[in-house]
C-alpha cells in the first residue's frame, strides 16, 4: 500500500480538514485508552499478524521486501531498514515521516514524526511494535519545538479534563499519529495478503458478479464440468487433485448451490461470487473465500474455525459434486480499494475478508 496518509490531508480543503477535525474530536477512536505504553512507561502500539500454516522463513521473507518498499529515504527525510536478522525472526526499520494536519494554498501545519517500526516474526505470526515516537513541529520558525509522544500524546496533555474530547493543539498530534499507526499496521497487513495473493496466481482481472460482492479469480486450469451433466447419486465422491478439478466452478455455483461447512458440521449457504478459486503458495495448493462482512455468520463461521469445507452442487442436485476441504491459512481484512489494487472490482460501501486455505483434500463425484 502506498503511503498515502500525509497525501491525503493535504488534498483536502482548508474548510473540509476544519470541520473534519470537528467531527472526529469525540472519536472513541481518539479518546481514553487510544494510546498505549511499554512496561517502561514509553508510548507503544502493537499488533499481531496471523498467518497459521506459513513458517517463519517464509513471513521473514515477505515482511522484509514490504520493509524496504515503504521504509526508503524521501527527499529530505530519512527513512530505512537498519536491521534485519532472519535467524531470530526480526527487523527494525527507523522512520521519518510527515504527518499533514492542514494545507492550503496559503499555510501548511504539519510535523515530522520520528519513531522505530520492529518486527519480531515467528512460525505463523508477526508481531509488530511501532516505538520511540518522537515530533519536530514548525521547523521553519525558529528551529521549531521537539517533542516525545510521551509528553505530547498522553492523555493529560492531549485530551480534556473530562477526557470526552481532543484537546486544540496536542490533541491534533494524539489524532495523526494514531492514524498513522493504524495506516501503518494495515499497510503491513494488506501487503503480506497482496504477496501471498500474487504469488498464487490471482492477480489476473476479472469481471465482477451481478451482487455486490467481489469475484476473484480462477486460477487453475481444468476440465470443464458441464452444470447441466446428470449426476448418478449414487456415485461417490472420490479424492482427486486439485488440478482435475472442473475450471468452471464458479459457473456451477452460480446455477447450483454453493455452501461453506464448518469442522462442527454447522453449514451456511454461500453466493457464488465469494468463491475465489485456486492458487499455489510455496508449492501448496491453496482456496480463497471472498466474505462480505454483512455477512454476519458466514464470517463468524470462519473465524470460529480451523479446517472447513467448500461444497460445490449442479442444478437440482441433492449431493455436492465437488467438496475442497481446508486448513485455514489467513484472514485478511480488505476494503475495496486493498480490492482493486489486485483487479477485483468490489462494493466501495463494503468491508470484505478474504480467507486463504492450505487444500487438504479435493473430492469429485
Amino acid at each position: 500500500m502506498k503511503r498515502l496518509f500525509p497525501l491525503l490531508f493535504a488534498c483536502l480543503p482548508l474548510m473540509a480538514a476544519a470541520q473534519d477535525d470537528k467531527n472526529d474530536s469525540t472519536d472513541p477512536r481518539y479518546l481514553a485508552g487510544a494510546v498505549t505504553y511499554s512496561t517502561d512507561g514509553k508510548v507503544e502500539f502493537t499488533h499481531d499478524i496471523k498467518a497459521a500454516t506459513l513458517s517463519k522463513e517464509q513471513i521473514f521473507s515477505l515482511m522484509k521486501d514490504w520493509a524496504e518498499k515503504r521504509f526508503r529515504p524521501d527527499g529530505k527525510l530519512s527513512s530505512k531498514v537498519v536491521y534485519t536478522n532472519a535467524a531470530t525472526g526480526d527487523i527494525a526499520a527507523a522512520a521519518e515521516e510527515y504527518i499533514v494536519f492542514n494545507s492550503s494554498a496559503l499555510s501548511l501545519d504539519r510535523t515530522r514524526i520520528y519513531y522505530q517500526l520492529l518486527m519480531h516474526i515467528g512460525e505463523g505470526d508477526c508481531h509488530l511494535t511501532m516505538t520511540r515516537i518522537r515530533y519536530w513541529y514548525d521547523e521553519n520558525r525558529d528551529g521549531g519545538q521537539r517533542y516525545t509522544a510521551e509528553e505530547w500524546i498522553g492523555d493529560d496533555m492531549a485530551l480534556n479534563k473530562k477526557k470526552t474530547k481532543l484537546a486544540p493543539i496536542c490533541g491534533k498530534f494524539r489524532k495523526g499519529t494514531i492514524q498513522l499507526k493504524d495506516e501503518l499496521f494495515h499497510s503491513a497487513a494488506v501487503a503480506l495478503g497482496q504477496q501471498l495473493l500474487s504469488q498464487a496466481g490471482a492477480a489476473a482481472p476479472v469481471q465482477p458478479a451481478p451482487a455486490p460482492q467481489a469475484v476473484a479469480p480462477q486460477t487453475v486450469p481444468a476440465a470443464p464440468l458441464t452444470p447441466a451433466t446428470p449426476l448418478n447419486a449414487s456415485a461417490e465422491l472420490k479424492e482427486t487433485t486439485v488440478d482435475l478439478l472442473p475450471a468452471n466452478l464458479e459457473e456451477v455455483a452460480a446455477n447450483g448451490r454453493l455452501t461453506l461447512t464448518a469442522a462442527n458440521g454447522e453449514e451456511i449457504e454461500l453466493k457464488a461470487a465469494c468463491w475465489g478459486g485456486f492458487g499455489k503458495l510455496f508449492s501448496k495448493s491453496v482456496a480463497y473465500l471472498l466474505l462480505d462482512e454483512s455477512r454476519i455468520a458466514a464470517t463468524a463461521l470462519m473465524e470460529q474455525s480451523d479446517t472447513y469445507k467448500i461444497s460445490f452442487y449442479t442444478a437440482g442436485q441433492t449431493q455436492p459434486c465437488v467438496v475442497v476441504e481446508c486448513k485455514k491459512s489467513m484472514a485478511q481484512k480488505m476494503s475495496a480499494a486493498d480490492l482493486e489494487s489486485l483487479h477485483i472490482q468490489a462494493d466501495a460501501s463494503k468491508s470484505y475478508t478474504m480467507y486463504m486455505g492450505e487444500v487438504q483434500r479435493a473430492l469429485l463425484r
